[in-house]
């Protein structure tokens, strides 16, 4: 009978719907009906965008003053327009997975059919529809990887020769205080090349990082956007390999765009929100600075030849970007030499520039290059005119283009993903000269300026041809006056922070000495140093600097911070002055610093807490596979243990992850110092090749210096006699309890570092780490002691018993998962009462101990 008015209630649906649900929906309803559904819902607002950017006193503004006025205006009619389906999504108190974005007028959620229904008809709701748009990268069409840094004899690479850069860098253009935001596969951040001058050595990363596979900077999905980003603004300064355009410029970037996989690319609110991270990455609308004055985009829509997204939030994406002054760029489609259609969102077309895109070259050949085979052509889908069919809108050097590549390496490939990011450099060069004109007006001046190539006139081969930076910036000079950049100027820099930094520390004060020097060509008698801790307001500080006279000089001043004992902590550091300054981003500076927790005896570590990281710290030095959390079964009172996938990692290198502990005090009376784990491991097949290590090590100068007191590899590291990969254990039989005798490190403070070394093996597993006094692990005695006690009630509120069948004398401690003693009592008898009312909800142990037998069993706290 259920599922009879199930199919009725899909029968009459078109009479229920208010008319917002699409048709593609609605049958996505019908066919499953008891799933929920990605679905995409779009607002009206009252004052739409478009209009409100061609009002007069908008266009009146400067370009800083409009991006704030944006921002608020977005927020204004999201918060308006949204409010009641919010209403209604929270109300369910959680149990809606959804996402509001104001970058568009949407919200991205996974909805019962009830519940589509419940907001259908709602005000201010356009349409609800099927949420869609999984996206690729470009891949690159050839690749050789080379090994040598630099081309012999050649300053820069023909493509950027091709583009008429140096004749801006003649002038003194390079891009200097300007920031590209790389919407690509990530970056390693750590290449030469570009290196410092990642905007997360400067900000939090936070602000520099749109992370969704990774919270830190890295190249790990592929080196894609490793390459792009060379080409915008690579230069080597030791070897003086140039092989980026604004080799001035900054850079942040995300890894979105994961390009092993189409089925582990993020959804489309994962899309969205990258954008709508680089309308406003420090999360003040009030700050300008942080916004990026290029975006450049090296992907596509995994979607058809079609109209499809000609109109709608892409577009609405797209013009957004736009208005908030910032350069859009997009690589063409290596679909050529064939007409095989133009994807999404290259397609758009709202004008002549948005979105831009950029066909291949060959700029190793001589003029005119010769258009790549493999770069897409025209026209677009969708509907239009004249220019706005033409499709790309110009080319640039995008076969057998030279750039970074991995950590420290150099790579050759080609693809309109190499094109891209040559017009991306070319408006950071542009930004610089003229940085008060907005993307469009920069984007405009490259388009009209491009040198025609191919057929007469704009084609859809060439679009309007190859661009040429410097004749962009001088049809601009004719109505901007340039910024000369050889022009006198001030500018402070914070040069470093503490040559010999550790990135943790074991006292509760950190003492940076921050190194400034005079970048510019006037003395700068004084500066304001201001620190902020974790983006909050730290201290602020104005000092003498009488020794920054003239460029080059240099002083440094001291400071003292007391360190929060929560894991690990971001210290900003940032000075200014009284002067308008050419360059503000090297005013800051970023130290990232852990205070290592100091833990007394009986420490235990059973990974439980919902945050271990925030007492152990994972060193993940190639930012790839490293040490999680993961849920175990099969044995009664573990539910979580901390592992290690080895067999993840491609290719064989033997990485090496740590896990490091809290510090821990060693003091006490008894001789026996002992460090307790749980161990699982199943070795993989006979192959020596895949055997993987655990060590662990021993610090007592805080981590300085380590001394190994553990090694196991191999199948001495098996705790199972099965083989194979994918290693799960399924009961407590799997596991071994391994013992380290610290007793050479009695009253010591030490710290642990348990090591893998990975040789594709298997999963390693560790749990339920105890570092105790005497030959009794606080741990394991439940199990091995016959004394044994009742807690009643467990879980338990205000109050809680201790039952024993024997009558006694005995002592009891009451310590925290981490091995926190909160209170030490006595009492004889059997049976004693606990007040623990005023403990806070968690979990926690009791220790107790009759002078011969010990035991530990734990509690809830409601």
């Amino acid at each position: 009978m259920k599922k009879q008015l199930l199919l009725l209630s899909f029968i009459l649906f078109g009479l229920i719907s208010q008319g917002q649900i699409t048709e593609r929906l609605q049958t996505k309803m019908q066919q499953v009906p008891n799933k929920k559904h990605a679905v995409s819902i779009a607002f009206s607002s009252s004052n739409p965008l478009e209009y409100f950017v061609n009002t007069q006193e908008f266009k009146n503004l400067s370009l800083l003053e409009r991006q704030k006025r944006i921002n608020k205006h977005l927020l204004e009619s999201r918060n308006e327009s949204q409010k009641q389906v919010l209403a209604y999504f929270r109300a369910k108190e959680g149990a809606i997975d959804f996402k509001s974005f104001y970058i568009v007028n949407r919200i991205v959620a996974n909805l019962s059919a009830s519940d589509i229904l419940a907001i259908d008809g709602l005000p201010n709701i356009d349409v609800i529809d099927l949420a869609f748009g999984t996206i690729e990268f470009d891949q690159p069409i050839e690749g050789s990887i080379q090994s040598s840094s630099k081309t012999t004899g050649v300053t820069a690479e023909p493509g950027l020769v091709a583009i008429n850069a140096p004749k801006m860098w003649e002038l003194g253009y390079t891009g200097k205080g300007k920031k590209v935001y790389v919407y690509d596969t990530g970056v390693w951040s750590e290449h030469p090349t570009f290196t410092h001058r990642y905007l997360g050595n400067y900000f939090p990363e936070t602000q520099a990082w749109y992370g969704h596979f990774s919270d830190e900077a890295n190249g790990n999905l592929s080196s894609h956007g490793t390459h792009v980003l060379g080409t915008i603004g690579g230069l080597d300064t030791l070897t003086k390999d140039t092989i980026g355009v604004a080799f001035g410029s900054y850079w942040m970037a995300c890894d979105l765009i994961n390009g092993s996989t189409a089925a582990g690319l993020p959804p489309q609110a994962e899309l969205i929100a990258a954008f709508e991270w680089a309308l406003n990455p420090d999360g003040d609308t009030a700050t300008t600075e942080d916004i990026p004055d290029v975006i450049n985009n090296s992907w596509r829509w995994l979607d058809n030849t079609d109209t499809t997204e000609c109109f709608g939030f892409i577009p609405q994406l797209m013009n957004t970007i736009e208005a908030m002054g910032i350069a859009n760029v997009f690589s063409g489609g290596n679909t050529g030499p064939n007409n095989m259609g133009v994807r999404s969102p290259q397609r758009i077309n709202t004008t002549d520039i948005n979105t831009f895109t950029v066909g291949s070259v060959n700029a190793n050949m001589p003029w005119p290059h010769p258009i790549s085979s493999f770069s897409t052509r025209g026209p677009t889908q969708c509907p239009g005119s004249g220019s706005l069919q033409l499709f790309p809108e110009v080319v640039a050097p995008g076969q057998n283009v030279r750039s970074a590549w991995g950590k420290n390496g150099f790579n050759t490939i080609s693809g309109t993903s190499m094109a891209s990011p040559h017009v991306s450099g070319a408006l950071l060069l542009l930004k610089e000269a003229f940085p008060n004109l907005a993307g469009s007006t920069l984007l405009q001046a490259l388009y009209n300026t491009a040198v025609d190539m191919g057929d007469p006139g704009e084609d859809n081969v060439y679009g309007r041809g190859m661009i040429d930076v410097f004749a962009a910036y001088q049809a601009l000079a004719l109505n901007h006056t340039p910024v000369d950049p050889k022009a006198p100027h001030y500018d402070v820099a914070i040069d470093a922070v503490n040559d010999d930094f550790q990135s943790y520390n074991c006292d509760d004060v950190y003492f940076p000495r921050i190194g400034l020097i005079n970048k510019g060509d006037f003395p700068i008698d004084s500066v304001t140093l201001t620190v902020r801790m974790n983006s909050i307001f730290y201290s602020s500080n104005t000092f003498s600097t009488s020794q920054l006279q003239a460029n080059g000089d240099t002083m440094t001043i001291g400071a003292s911070i007391s360190i929060p004992y929560s894991g690990k902590n971001e210290i900003q550091f940032s000075v200014s002055t009284a002067f308008t300054e050419v360059d503000l981003v090297n005013n800051h500076r970023m130290v990232r610093i852990e205070g290592l927790f100091e833990r007394s005896l009986p420490y235990t570590q059973d990974f439980e807490s919902p945050t271990p990281f925030k007492e152990w710290t994972r060193i993940n030095e190639d930012k790839w596979t490293t040490w999680d959390t993961t849920a175990v079964v099969g044995w009664v009172g573990n539910k979580t243990a901390m592992f290690m996938s080895m067999s993840n990692y491609t290719p064989l290198l033997s990485q090496k992850d740590q896990l490091r502990s809290p510090q821990i005090n060693l003091s006490g009376n008894a001789w026996n110092i002992q460090l307790g784990f749980d161990l699982s491991y199943r070795v993989r097949g006979a192959s020596a090749l895949l055997m993987d290590s655990l060590n662990i090590y021993v610090s007592k100068d805080c981590g300085q210096t380590y001394q190994k007191v553990y090694h196991k590899g191999g199948e001495d590291l098996k705790t199972v006699s099965q083989t194979g990969a994918d290693f799960v254990p399924a009961s407590k039989a799997d596991w071994t309890r391994e013992y380290v005798d610290l007793s050479t490190y009695l009253n010591e403070k030490v710290v642990l570092l348990f090591e893998t070394v990975n040789r594709k093996g298997n999963n390693l597993y560790i749990d339920n780490i105890s570092v105790f006094e005497g030959a009794v692990d606080p741990l394991t005695i439940e199990e091995e002691e016959p004394m044994a006690f009742v807690l009643a009630p467990n879980p338990a509120k205000n109050s809680i018993s201790i039952s024993l069948e024997n009558s006694g004398s005995y002592k009891y401690s009451i310590f925290t998962v981490t091995g926190n003693v909160l209170s030490t009592h006595g009492f004889d008898g059997t049976f004693e009462e606990l007040d623990i009312s005023s403990l806070p909800s968690g979990m926690y142990y009791i220790y107790l101990s009759d002078g011969q037998s010990r035991t530990t069993q734990k509690f809830v706290k409601l």
